[in-house]
């Protein structure tokens, strides 16, 4: 039986979960497809096969909570998305459903243990909470509240990142997290826990996106390495050579290092506001025996593993990445005329008047998708098929490349129509994403070096955006209407026009915001590209 402590649900949508929650989490022969799309699906089959994929995965049980708690908590999840084109709630569980596939048939949980899979679960339910649907460009051009609040780093990231923490302790969802861990023999705080939701949600950041899959090589020469000393105690090898960035190096020497995802200073590190308010602890660099990767190691795993599934779409079969790309384009031209309304540029691939479908994802794969499911294949070759299953889009949207928006159903329907009210009045937090990702210049080379190879003619017109430090870029202050994060029950979902209406309401006066190199924003990289132009390709 069901029993909601702090959010109610309708007896029939309780009954249709339960159904679908036990039919997911006990048929043996169960097949998460990635052809299966849960976009505008009602409130009773959503949280049944979310429900579902949590409980075969075993996170209620690893974690010591009931189905019941799970639910109670994932109401309060949906209660924080706004009714965005892409990203709304649906974008969330569309990303635990991936995940979890990719987990599962593609055997990338092998390295990790439960622990590890119910941090990440959780981080992907709650990346995107509060998502506004505009990016972390438009936040820091126009000095929003929480922009300033986060000091302009990461700030879609970190405001998820926040919220997450305070539904969790607003369930107590943690609260057998220690006695557990220890009955598993991996002994971990609540704040152990936090703190790596947190990392995994930060990681989501674009910023992140190239190192990211520089880690995932030096994962795969570890595992590589802890697998050639494997065989040599087993008699099968006498040594093996392993390739640690650019160098081979035998098998008996130290670790490659991983990357930082951040700079190390506390200035510029996104990871600093939470250990102000939260005083995590550092993580510990635990071994296992008979396991090739650590604590550390198995973290930047899951952080590799949540970007993965965001960025998914071209991945997918056609039908289902065709409907969400289009949803992708519609929130990036309602962008587009937001910022021509408050006189800023207009950022890459959001001018409806010069960008279309087929170029925006085209270039998406090209720069950012296949390039870094090439590398994941290295580390888990059964994923080699979303690579395929990339090019074959590709192809795809090559043939729609006279396609514009106009094209573009924008009469969309509101998630509060597919999926009924909200169970109680509750508020609505926002926040934003991830802007644009710069190209490095051995990025670029390669698309070029692949286009040449295919024999494609294909016209080269993805947005630039020309970047000069002693630019100054004219922006209104945004202050938003007032947000209290110890008040997540009490207000309406908002739609993303109200939720950037309400700050055009109190635009009040201009300011010059100077962009630096000594600056780390969350749509900046710090690689020079190709003739100094940085090519800019927006993120999901």
């Amino acid at each position: 039986m069901i029993i909601l402590r702090h959010n109610t649900l309708l007896a029939n949508d309780l009954f249709i979960i339960e159904r679908i929650m036990l039919k997911i989490s006990e048929s043996p022969s169960y097949d998460n497809s990635l052809d299966y799309s849960l976009l505008n699906k009602p409130r009773g089959e959503v949280y049944g096969f979310i429900a579902g994929i949590f409980k075969r995965a075993g996170i209620c049980q690893t974690l010591g909570v009931t189905t019941s708690d799970f639910l109670d908590l994932l109401i309060d999840i949906e209660r924080g998305y706004n009714d965005n084109p892409y990203h709304s709630f649906y974008h969330a569980i569309d990303v635990v459903m991936v995940l979890y596939h990719m987990l599962e048939k593609y055997d990338m949980r092998e390295y990790l243990d439960r622990f590890d899979l119910a941090m990440i679960m959780i981080a992907a339910l709650c990346h995107d909470i509060g998502h506004p649907g505009n990016n972390n460009h438009f936040e820091t051009a126009c000095q929003t509240k929480r922009a300033q609040q986060y000091n302009n780093l990461s700030v879609l990231e970190s405001y998820s990142s926040e919220l997450t923490l305070e539904l969790l302790d607003k369930h107590k969802f943690l609260r057998h997290v220690e006695s557990r861990s220890k009955a598993f023999g991996r002994p971990m705080t609540k704040d152990d826990f936090k703190k790596s939701v947190v990392e995994m949600i930060l990681a989501t950041d674009m910023i992140c996106h190239f190192t990211l899959q520089e880690n995932t090589n030096i994962l795969y020469d570890t595992v590589m390495q802890w697998k050639g000393k494997e065989n040599r105690q087993h008699g099968l090898h006498e040594g093996v050579i392993i390739f640690c960035g650019n160098k081979s190096k035998r098998t008996n020497s130290p670790k490659c290092h991983l990357k930082p995802l951040f700079p190390l200073d506390a200035e510029h590190d996104p990871f600093t506001y939470f250990n102000k308010i939260h005083h995590f602890d550092q993580t510990t660099n635990d071994t296992k025996i008979g396991q090739p990767l650590n604590g550390q190691e198995r973290l930047m795993l899951c952080k590799i593993l949540i970007h993965a599934a965001d960025i998914s779409n071209p991945c997918r079969p056609w039908p289902v990445f065709h409907q969400l790309s289009l949803l992708v384009c519609v929130e990036f031209f309602r962008q587009g005329e937001k910022e021509r309304e408050l006189g800023l540029e207009v950022s890459p691939n959001m001018d409806h008047n010069k960008a279309n479908p087929s170029e925006i994802n085209v270039g998406f794969i090209d720069f950012v998708v296949q390039p870094y499911f090439e590398t994941l294949a290295k580390l888990f070759p059964k994923s080699i098929e979303l690579v395929e299953v990339c090019h074959v889009n590709r192809e795809e949207w090559l043939k729609l490349s006279s396609e514009t928006v106009d094209d573009v159903d924008l009469n969309l329907t509101s998630i509060e129509i597919t999926m009924g009210a909200i169970p109680t009045n509750a508020r609505k937090h926002v926040t934003v994403a991830a802007g644009t990702v710069q190209i490095p210049e051995s990025v670029e080379e390669d698309v070029r070096r692949r286009r040449r190879n295919m024999n494609l003619t294909l016209n080269r017109s993805i947005s630039f955006n020309t970047y000069h430090p002693a630019q100054q870029l004219l922006s209104p202050i945004l202050f938003e209407d007032t947000y209290s994060l110890s008040h997540v029950d009490r207000c309406r979902r908002k739609s993303s026009e109200e939720v950037i209406a309400s700050g055009l309401h109190h635009v009040n006066r201009i300011h010059r915001m100077s962009i630096t190199k000594s600056r780390r924003k969350s749509d900046e990289l710090s690689s020079n590209v190709f003739n100094n132009h940085p090519k800019m390709v927006p993120f999901f």
